[in-house]
């Protein structure tokens, strides 16, 4: 069996979706993942593993040229395109849900885990930063996001 080293990962600044985070790298062939990336929305590590497995994934169906080929009728998905199921190889991932784990994680790992300020990201939903800022206008009675749009309750 081999050992796993450590300290083989650096991390460096990159977008999710909207939002600014955080993201780990190998720098060296003995690493023994692919791809690390923090989740602010969901406060979540997400660790991608260089170990491969089988996994069934709905993939676009493809003509004799390549070209995805749609659909005459609406399909429930709401795809405009159809599908079939095929086994294909995927990185096996983890989810690393607690902060001590999500620490623990980038401190053995990261080379730079003691200059580059990771935490920010971590902190920053304790800290109540969010891509939305509600703020209530008692004139109105409305609550708006950041940029001053009105939002409605989902039921």
């Amino acid at each position: 069996m081999s050992k796993i080293t450590h300290n083989n990962m650096k991390l460096f600044t990159t977008f999710f979706g909207q939002s600014k985070t955080f993201k780990l790298m190998p720098i060296n062939k003995d690493c023994p993942y692919m791809e690390v990336i923090y989740d602010p929305s969901m406060e979540m590590l997400a660790v991608l593993s260089k170990t491969m497995k089988e996994n069934y994934e709905m993939l676009p169906k493809l003509d004799d040229d390549g070209e995805i080929i749609h659909s005459k009728k609406s399909r429930a998905s709401g795809k405009k395109f159809k599908e079939e199921r095929r086994l294909v190889k995927v990185p096996q991932e983890y989810y690393l849900i607690e902060r001590a784990e999500q620490e623990e994680f980038i401190k053995e790992f990261a080379v730079n885990a003691d200059t580059y300020n990771w935490k920010q990201y971590l902190d920053a939903k304790l800290a109540g930063s969010s891509n939305i800022i509600q703020e209530v206008k008692p004139e109105a009675g409305v609550i708006t996001d950041k940029a001053g749009k009105p939002l409605t309750a989902v039921k």
